[in-house]
């Protein structure tokens, strides 16, 4: 039986050993001191009761994530529905709504006289109609969509309190960072999940229990094969076997590897890359984002009504300063008792003796480049190398994405069908 050596523990690097795992002699390694990267359940005890956050992956839906639920079936995993809510506070202008129906929109009474708050909205219902059109030619395909924006004359307003805070809230993804992110991967992101329009979000869910319940149904078999607290710091490409070396200068030999980890890793480990696979991976940039579970409502808009399982927060324009919060008790029904919240940044603005838990994450960032190497990425795992690769970068970034590359490669390695 060959040995195949997976690096990293995220969904697509779970669900390859899953697939692999009675085939082959897999030996799995993590460099944190858990399993499952954005798979991340924190345990908070309240009143002796012991309640379970997500703090990484939290939500999916069965129209958009076809592949999870395939597989959250076949591991019965139990979920249920949850409220996948959006709303803006913008502190320069006081501004403050929410997606959520006419109360929402309208969760400040003074909106319903502002002319500029109407003119926002009729923006964003006519880039709810108009943007899906734009996916059949390809006019916008190497524009950014501030350059989609801009070239078709939405206001400032529409750009800077809607569509910047719900695409950089969805891909945790700075503003301005968000001005170059390719046009037509938004609108086609957005269009299949259901966000442009009122009424057309679909029925997000959560899993019961944390999404540490899946993943301890996922390697519930293989367990004893993953080695956290173990980074691998080189991989060496021989003659007849692969050489790793971890972080705790133990080496091992393996037939094959996968690398389940974000595309930047990969070239800080791999001894001599080939030019392809250096060229394709150091497109792909990525975000370090501090992650906050904490019990601080002062994060909050000051509207109640305004409250949202996601609400991005603008505290300066000039700055572009933002940070999202994510509402728990709203987004997965934790608790009766405590509000608890988790800050994507804006750290300086928790009260430090209310933080539960720190933890940083890395999301991608995608660009028109990016995306146009994504087109050439799968041609990697067809070399004549012993050298596997998936992960979430290649498509949009979720868990989807990262599980949707691990079939893929596992189809290609079994050369049958894995779900």
């Amino acid at each position: 039986m060959k040995k195949v050596a997976i690096i990293g523990t995220g969904i697509s690097g779970m669900s390859s050993a899953y697939f692999l795992h009675k085939d082959y002699d897999v030996h799995v390694f993590e460099k944190n001191d858990y399993i499952g990267g954005h798979t991340n359940t924190v345990t908070v005890l309240e009143a002796e009761k012991e309640i379970p956050i997500d703090t990484g992956f939290m939500v999916f839906n069965e129209v958009t994530y076809p592949n999870l639920i395939k597989l959250f079936q076949e591991l019965n995993v139990p979920y249920h529905n949850t409220d996948m809510s959006f709303g803006v506070q913008h502190k320069p202008s006081g501004l403050e709504y929410t997606g959520t129906g006419l109360n929402g929109l309208f969760a400040q009474r003074k909106n319903i006289l502002n002319p500029s708050y109407w003119k926002m909205l009729s923006q964003i219902n006519r880039f709810s109609q108009t943007a899906p059109i734009h996916l059949q030619s390809d006019t916008y395909k190497n524009k950014s969509i501030k350059e989609y924006v801009e070239e078709n004359g939405y206001g400032g307003d529409f750009y800077r309190k809607f569509l910047v805070p719900m695409s950089s809230a969805v891909w945790s993804t700075p503003p301005q960072k968000m001005d170059c992110f390719p046009a037509l991967a938004l609108i086609r992101f957005f269009y299949n999940h259901g966000f442009l329009g009122l009424n057309t979000q679909h029925q997000w869910k959560t899993v019961t229990g944390g999404s540490k319940t899946y993943r301890d149904i996922l390697i519930k078999d293989f367990q004893d094969k993953i080695k956290t607290d173990s980074k691998i710091v080189q991989v060496i490409v021989g003659k007849d076997k692969i050489s790793l070396r971890d972080i705790n200068k133990n080496e091992y030999e393996f037939d094959f590897v996968i690398f389940a980890t974000h595309a930047d890793e990969i070239l800080e480990i791999l001894e001599n890359p080939t030019p392809k696979q250096k060229n394709l991976l150091s497109k792909f940039a990525y975000q370090e984002n501090i992650a906050l579970l904490h019990s601080d409502s002062s994060v909050m808009p000051k509207e109640k009504r305004a409250w949202s399982s996601w609400n991005y927060i603008i505290t300066d324009d000039k700055t572009r300063e933002t940070y999202t919060v994510y509402y728990m008790n709203k987004l997965q029904n934790v608790s009766d008792k405590q509000n608890y919240f988790i800050n994507i940044n804006g750290t300086e603005y928790v009260d430090p003796s209310k933080i539960l838990k720190k933890i940083v994450y890395h999301h991608p960032v995608f660009s028109i480049e990016a995306m146009q190497a994504q087109e050439e990425l799968f041609s990697l795992n067809t070399e004549e190398t012993p050298l596997f690769f998936c992960g979430s970068y290649f498509r949009y970034g979720f868990h989807e994405d990262a599980l949707l590359s691990s079939i893929n490669l596992c189809n290609h390695i079994l050369n049958r069908e894995v779900l």
